[in-house]
């Protein structure tokens, strides 16, 4: 991320721990192509996060309980796949060394005052409710930590419950394409590695309306109509790194492919095949306009 790269020079301005979440999907690409050197790499990057914890667990950047939260779900969910994966010996070592301090920041997400500060921030933005569930659902399963499981519980909750009767989930009073389908994504790690029989019945009802909201959007070409959307398109939000926001297009594909896997529909797997083949129109789209 050039915005920690460049505080990393001088410790000076703004630095934002979420950017090293990236190493998660490195670790999780090299198990699946049965590459140590890139489980290497994006073990790293997370490390690098995790060697900037303050002693109470917090990490010294602005946003800081939303930030943490990337960081926590990211290390957790890339831990949680090495356990299960054929280099779980191999790399016990960076495991262990990350448990605990995924613990700490999980444990300092839920203090009293930093949890207020936190959902008073939040409020505006469903996919955080699935972003923060996920974040300490999976960090409890990791630790055996089962007051993490519990807290986020009430999140996943939250979520269902804001759910438009039409299948999508609000994003600044209205509804936004690309974070409708982080929120998905969230949820859908959370179906997988957390939720119990009780809650992934509710949370399956929420995903199977969802994922039909964000099929309408998918265009024949692959590429996502974001027309109406309060966050990306049209009214752009900044990113980190001060550019405008983009469609999140690699969450889109993945979590239609993962919900083809849960719902046992194959038509969602093709429709990330085409969301995946939309990308490359997208960027292109987007190089001839700058």
């Amino acid at each position: 991320s050039p915005v920690n790269i460049a505080w990393d020079k001088t410790h000076a301005g703004p630095w934002y721990v979420e950017e090293q979440r990236y190493g998660a999907d490195a670790v999780c690409g090299g198990v699946a192509d049965q590459n140590t050197a890139t489980i290497d790499r994006g073990l790293k990057i997370l490390h690098w996060g995790f060697e900037q914890q303050q002693p109470d667990g917090s990490f010294n950047c602005p946003d800081a309980f939303h930030s943490t939260s990337f960081l926590v779900e990211a290390a957790a969910h890339a831990c949680l796949i090495l356990n299960s994966s054929q280099y779980a010996s191999q790399y016990s070592g960076e495991v262990n060394w990350l448990k605990p301090r995924i613990q700490k920041a999980a444990n300092w997400m839920i203090e009293l005052a930093v949890e207020a500060n936190g959902k008073k921030h939040n409020q505006p933005f469903t996919h955080r409710r699935y972003l923060v569930a996920a974040a300490l659902g999976e960090a409890g399963v990791l630790c055996s930590d089962e007051s993490l499981v519990a807290k986020s519980q009430g999140y996943i909750r939250e979520g269902i419950g804001l759910q438009d009767p039409s299948g999508f989930n609000p994003e600044k009073g209205g509804f936004d394409v690309s974070y409708h389908a982080v929120g998905l994504f969230y949820a859908g790690r959370y179906y997988d590695a957390v939720a119990d029989a009780n809650v992934k019945s509710s949370l399956f009802n929420m995903l199977k309306k969802g994922y039909a909201w964000l099929q309408e959007r998918v265009r024949s070409d692959g590429t996502i109509d974001v027309t109406g959307s309060t966050r990306v398109g049209a009214t752009q939000e900044l990113s980190r790194n001060n550019t405008p926001k983009r469609v999140d297009y690699s969450v889109t594909y993945r979590g239609l492919y993962h919900w083809s896997l849960i719902s046992q529909d194959p038509s969602y797997a093709e429709l990330a095949r085409k969301a995946f083949a939309g990308e490359k129109i997208y960027r292109e789209q987007l190089r001839r306009s700058s």
